[in-house]
């Protein structure tokens, strides 16, 4: 059998069953409800590989090298651009060139989660992968993806299985979701992932002249909202790695509930990404993320009435660097942040689902990362 096609059976498989993120489960046979399964059985072991080849024909997992960098990339692509044809929306595809921010992504997680980062070949080419952190007690899935013709055969499930790696019992699962998407959104459900909140995504455009900063500050506020102390200025000034660690850790661990120093090495080293730490009265109150192409994120502060002002100074940030429209996605709770977006004309352009297998974080008072998989 050519290893790029599958058998006329599969690949008549109903569309309900042919999703970017296709299938979920914790053991290969076995009821997601049973939870993650024991480590040493995720990965490794003669019999596992052994179980993998005769399930899935033509197919090989193996952890994902640096070579793989822009292949999973394209086949992120490919995947997506499958499910926005289905759902009416613009595909991705033939836009540019890979972001240098999700390639760096990448690398970065096959240094720090190497035993997370998996790839399925075929025929000598990779046609999924399934990318996974983790973080203290809190693992997330970052990305899963398939090739169309691959769908709905469990090569997602055995690739989520695999990056399952590092987990156990304590440990919190999680994964944003597009809510366009309700066959894996029940999946993960299934598995244990619960709703804890929605990922809602504004894009806005710059004010065309005078200080950015000054006009986004001055736009009107929600008046269905309390007054927040964040309608104060904030300083800003460059995040120093070295120097900073700790009050890096400090908002992380008062925000999404654990520390991640790999990620803002990560962030530190994009080019066009500006990190700032963010002051009123020379108290740091939080951390945040611009790029030059307007995308903000992450941002974290330890009082969410400090959420407008610290987009505010975000976005300033970006629009010197050039950008001409600021891209955001926000939890659902983080209602300061939403008000600061409607009121400044942003418009509401997807919406997602963030899953947890128990509550994680206080995310009423934070900002995802606006330029990759992470959150």
């Amino acid at each position: 059998m050519d290893g790029r096609t599958l058998p006329r059976r599969d690949r008549t498989l109903p569309r309900r069953d042919r999703n970017v993120k296709p299938e979920r489960g914790w053991t290969v046979g076995a009821p997601p409800s049973v939870g993650p399964p024991d480590v040493t059985q995720r990965s490794g072991s003669a019999s596992t590989i052994m179980a993998a080849m005769t399930r899935f024909p033509g197919v090989s997992f193996r952890p994902a090298r640096d070579a793989d960098v822009e292949r999973t990339y394209e086949v992120f692509l490919e995947a997506s651009d499958d499910l926005s044809k289905r759902v009416g929306r613009p595909p991705r595809a033939g836009t540019g060139a890979p972001p240098r921010r999700a390639l760096a992504l990448r690398r970065s997680c096959v240094r720090h989660d190497p035993d997370r980062f998996w790839v399925a070949e075929a025929d000598d080419r990779v046609i999924g992968f399934a990318i996974a952190i983790l973080r203290d007690d809190v693992w997330h899935l970052a990305a899963l993806h398939v090739v169309p013709e691959y769908q709905g055969g469990g090569i997602g499930t055995e690739l989520t299985r695999r990056s399952l790696a590092g987990t156990g019992p304590a440990t919190a699962l999680t994964v944003i979701t597009d809510a366009v998407n309700p066959i894996s959104n029940a999946l993960y459900m299934r598995a244990g992932m619960l709703f804890q909140d929605a990922m809602l995504t504004f894009d806005a455009p710059m004010p065309a002249s005078g200080d950015a900063g000054e006009a986004l500050a001055a736009a009107p506020d929600d008046p269905h909202e309390p007054s927040a102390a964040g309608g104060r200025t904030l300083e800003r000034r460059p995040i120093d790695l070295a120097a900073d660690q700790h009050l890096l850790a400090s908002i992380d661990l008062s925000t999404i509930g654990f520390a991640r120093p790999m990620d803002h090495e990560l962030w530190a080293s994009i080019e066009g990404l500006r990190g700032m730490l963010l002051e009123r009265d020379r108290v740091t109150v939080g951390y945040a993320y611009a790029s030059a192409d307007g995308a903000i994120g992450p941002l974290a502060v330890h009082d969410p009435s400090d959420l407008p002002a610290a987009l505010t100074a975000a976005a300033a940030a970006a629009a010197e660097a050039g950008a001409v429209s600021i891209h955001v996605r926000i939890p659902g709770s983080a209602r300061l942040a939403a008000s600061w977006l409607v009121a400044r004309g942003a418009r509401l352009s997807s919406i997602g689902l963030f899953l947890a297998s128990r509550p994680v974080g206080r995310l009423d008072r934070y900002v995802t990362s606006g330029g990759d998989a992470f959150y």
